[in-house]
């Protein structure tokens, strides 16, 4: 049945078709039993086959590829990933209904989150057509990530975006030669390897013959990247002896010939896994590009068809740039081979916001990496440039120095987070409250505090056991399915970038593992305690499908298997810096049970393996940094339920006995970050198009700024139509005097209107249900309200925050934002809590974690709900009671007031911030946004020079 099938889909060349007919078809010509080619011996077939079956893994990826197809005619008529687009697929196979009902029962359409792309307009030569034309290496690449155990969703989603990268680079068969750059914004730890592969797969297969990939600032990064593009996309048959001793060889992408014999073209490599670019004086014809048919351009595509590609993997260091740009130029020097001109080039900087951009102020020059990248640029003017980050606040977007080097002037794409991926959303509770014991799940499961010297018993000692019973229970799961594989074990333990640093702590965690005395009592009680507080309700939780011993004693004997794995103290532990080098290990080489101490190297791109107990206690300045940290995101397939993250909470920073708790620092980012890619989804899909010199005022004016002060944003966002938005802005001053005014602005903002209390109540995902102080507010006193009121600081340029809904609100014409009133809603808490009157009334003070002079989110989900159903007539509440049904009323925005303190309930002393959040009714007005330019004759520039004061 897989042969008939096979050849069945086979023939199905431009998107599904009547399967019987295809069946048969596929029977005649493969020379198979007639007999069996019909949708009903299939059907039987499918109905008894095992998740393993080849048939009905082939009918799974067949359905998947048209559930995500994208630019077919037969599909135009339905959006990707929807009912509407399975049903157009079981119309056009012309399957019976009980065949489609068994397909939906056993392969269900996934929806898949597309990526975000905010771009320029872009000539559309990369259609379906060139792409299946010319895939080899894409094919190839694809059927590795599927023996490596890719799910057919993620592959495809993968093509949805690497396509969407390189439609909108330059057509390398085109007679100009203009250059194209962009940025690609993934997740910490999120596969942008995997990414930025399948981009150079389908660029070379399309006709770009030189790939430069920038691969970190560090060796490791290096060998890592070059040891991954090699097995993946490359293949045996080009490598020539650079892995004959690695033990994962048979792992390697093997095309079965090499792929010149194959109708396609070779790799020449001009980096390996240990050896960086080289200068090749008399071999620089290494890099000599010829044209078969000289009296074409190189870059005609009767030359491109079978030229050689040749791919440098190289660390982003000046010196080794140099080497490669001196080499260039000599070529370009001896006039021999294809000019750089003719040689359509791809060069791909993964993390782009390190070292690549310019941080320096524009009277000091530029950085020599930066320089070194920009010539390169200059010299090949058929060269595309695509930056790789996760950090979408890097400054890379601005570079005052020289506005336009490395700007991502005409893409920049927002990928989705890949199914399977532990992130943010999975240690923050960033839409919940944070007041309430049990309110914060992802907290309470997965975060370890850590406040006090390491030696603490709760601080390193319990990471450690963390660890081992993580292995444990590991070892436990493979015992019970021995396809439950797991090769790496690590543990992370990252307190500095100082190199005496990490010797201490190294000690200390040897020390700690020579105590623990795991074979016996002491240890035991522990492991014992701690599997049954923390490991079997959290797993119970999260990941109640996956095997999990029943007690205690069953999980024992599996300890013992574990140490063994990871070996005595005095080789349990790794350090990771320039003076450990052989300590790093080889992940792809051998299987690492170990504990990782160190500090750069587990900061930025390089990728731990296995990584299950992180214990972080590094202070960092900026955000980007700080973002790039979380080695802890990333993929944790059959033991996220075991991950544990030890932070500290109170680790000194400067003089004065000053503290930062790291936890709550890293969420303020990663909220920002969430907010930042929301805007970017929200504006992507406008039909008036949004272009990458318009997203720095997308982002929050605190967290990007040009790196110059005589510098500044050329563009500016002019509108912005907040109807059926909802506005908050938690930055909230900390002197005394400006909470006093804050708290009498609001006053005046209520001014003499009654204030009622009322039950509120409905129904969204569950019943909700609480008391509430009500009163109302005429427009232009919440406009004074909003004027008058005193934030932490100005903000950028002195705009301080909620500026735009200000503006919004003050409009006229036919920009009035047609607000009748403005709904007060102060939500009453039914537990004991610090309260403050207002005309007599009380009021319940709100517990909110405060950080780098802001709160965390002021609204609670379940508030918010109700506030919506009143604001923008949400249809997601059901059921009303009278008193909420009583409030909607066109026209009428909605604030949630909360009166906050950071102080621990109980100990709370007046005065309160005045904490609140803003729900724009809907209204007609067309424009969403609308932009402008600092400097009119300067339309395309990211900077300009600021007006003096």
């Amino acid at each position: 049945m897989f042969d008939l099938l096979n050849g069945a889909i086979k023939v199905m060349t431009k998107g599904p078709k009547p399967l019987g007919r295809s069946l048969k078809l596929s029977a005649e010509i493969n020379d198979l039993d007639e007999t069996s080619a019909t949708i009903e011996a299939l059907q039987s077939h499918l109905e008894v086959a095992s998740a393993g079956d080849d048939t009905a893994n082939t009918i799974r990826r067949a359905l998947a590829m048209w559930d995500n197809e994208s630019g077919g005619a037969w599909s135009a008529a339905t959006e990707r990933n929807t009912a509407a687009r399975r049903k157009l697929i079981y119309t056009s196979l012309d399957v019976p209904e009980s065949f489609a009902t068994l397909c939906d029962q056993k392969f269900p359409f996934k929806p898949l989150d597309a990526p975000v792309v905010i771009a320029t307009e872009h000539s559309l030569w990369y259609d379906e057509n060139r792409r299946k034309a010319q895939s080899f290496y894409w094919e190839a690449y694809v059927k590795q990530l599927q023996r490596q155990g890719w799910q057919e969703e993620s592959v495809h989603q993968l093509d949805d975006s690497t396509s969407k990268i390189v439609e909108r680079l330059a057509d390398p068969a085109d007679e100009r030669a203009y250059q194209t750059k962009g940025i690609v914004v993934g997740y910490v730890q999120s596969g942008k390897t995997a990414n930025f592969t399948g981009v150079v797969a389908k660029a070379a297969d399309a006709g770009y013959k030189l790939i430069i990939l920038l691969a970190g600032t560090l060796d490791v990064l290096r060998s890592q990247t070059q040891r991954r593009i090699d097995k993946e996309m490359i293949g045996q048959e080009l490598l020539d002896k650079d892995y004959v001793s690695d033990a994962d060889l048979d792992q390697f992408l093997s095309h079965g010939a090499r792929p010149a014999t194959l109708g396609a073209f070779d790799w020449y490599r001009l980096t390996g896994p240990e050896s960086d670019y080289q200068k090749l004086g008399r071999g620089v014809e290494a890099i000599q590009f010829e044209a078969t048919d000289p009296q074409k351009p190189f870059w005609h595509r009767d030359n491109l068809a079978g030229a050689k590609a040749r791919i440098a993997i190289v660390k982003k260091n000046p010196s080794v740039l140099k080497r490669l740009l001196s080499d260039l130029k000599l070529l370009q020097r001896r006039g021999v081979g294809a000019p750089l001109d003719q040689i359509p080039t791809l060069i791909i900087d993964d993390e782009s916001d390190q070292a690549s951009i310019n941080v320096r102020a524009s009277t000091n020059g530029i950085t020599p990496t930066n320089d070194a990248i920009t010539e390169l640029l200059r010299i090949l003017p058929r060269s595309q440039y695509v930056g790789y980050t996760a950090t979408p606040f890097a400054n890379v977007f601005v570079d005052p120095s020289n506005e336009e080097d490395l700007f991502p002037k005409d893409f920049m794409i927002s990928l989705p987070r890949p199914d399977g991926y532990m992130g943010v959303s999975d240690f923050y509770d960033l839409d919940g409250r944070d007041d309430d014991e049990g309110s914060r799940p992802n907290e309470r499961d997965f975060v370890r505090n850590v406040k006090g010297a390491d030696s603490k018993a709760e601080n390193l000692e319990k990471a450690i056991d963390s660890f081992i019973l993580a292995g444990a229970i590991k070892k436990y799961r493979t015992g019970q399915d021995p396809t439950m594989k797991f090769r790496h074990h690590t543990m992370l333990a990252h307190s500095s970038a100082r190199v005496a640093d990490h010797k201490l702590l190294a000690d200390e965690v040897r020390t700690t593992l020579k105590g623990a005395a795991y074979d016996g009592k002491k240890g035991q009680s522990r492991l014992r305690t701690l599997f049954a507080e923390d490991f079997e309700p959290v797993s119970k939780r999260k990941a109640a499908e996956l095997p999990f011993p029943s007690s205690f004693e069953e999980l024992a004997p599996y300890i013992g298997e574990c140490l063994t794995e990871i070996g005595d103290p005095s080789e349990a532990v790794r350090v990771l810096n320039n003076e450990n080098k052989a300590d790093t290990p080889d992940f792809d080489k051998v299987g690492v049970w170990k504990i990782l101490v160190g500090g750069t190297k587990l900061s930025r791109g390089y990728t731990v393996e296995g990584l299950t107990v992180s214990y972080y206690r590094r202070r960092a300045a900026t955000a980007d940094t700080l973002m790039q940290m979380g080695r802890w995101f990333g993929f944790r397939p059959k033991y996220r339920d075991l991950v544990r993250l030890f932070i500290g909470r109170q680790e000194p920073i400067g003089s004065g006995g000053r503290t930062i708790d790291l936890y709550k620092a890293f969420g303020a980012i990663c909220r920002d970050e969430e907010m930042f890619r929301g805007e970017l989804k929200r504006y992507a899909d406008l039909e008036a198009r949004i272009t990458p010199l318009q997203i720095p005022p997308l982002v929050p004016s605190h967290m990007l700024q040009p790196t110059a002060t005589n510098k500044m944003f050329n563009a500016q966002i002019a509108y912005s139509n907040f109807g059926g938005k909802l506005s908050e802005s938690t930055f909230a001053p900390d002197k005394d005097s400006d909470i006093r005014h804050n708290h009498d602005v609001l006053l005046k903002l209520i001014g003499d209107a009654k204030i009622g209390t009322t039950k509120l109540a409905a129904t969204a995902a569950r019943r909700i249900e609480f008391d509430a102080n009500l009163t109302t507010a005429p427009p232009m006193a919440m406009i004074e309200f909003l004027k008058t009121f005193r934030w932490f600081n100005k903000g950028a340029e002195g705009k301080p925050p909620f500026r735009l809904q200000l503006e919004f609100l003050e409009k006229t014409g036919k920009y009035d934002p047609g607000i009748t009133d403005w709904l007060i809603i102060a939500p009453q808490s039914t537990t004991p809590r610090d309260q403050i009157k207002i005309e007599g009334i009380p009021f319940a003070v709100i517990y909110r974690n405060y950080t780098e002079n802001r709160f965390g989110t002021y609204n609670d989900p379940k508030h918010r709900a109700l506030a919506e159903y009143i604001a923008y007539e949400s249809d997601d509440v059901t059921a009303p009671n009278d008193a909420l049904q009583a409030l909607r009323k066109k026209g009428r925005g909605v604030m949630l007031y909360y009166p906050i303190t950071d102080t621990e309930k109980g100990k709370a002393k007046p005065p309160f911030n005045t904490g609140f959040t803003l729900l724009f009714p809907k209204n007609d007005i067309q424009e969403p946004i609308r932009f402008k330019v600092v400097q009119q004759n300067r339309p395309n520039a990211p900077v300009v020079a600021a007006a003096a004061p």
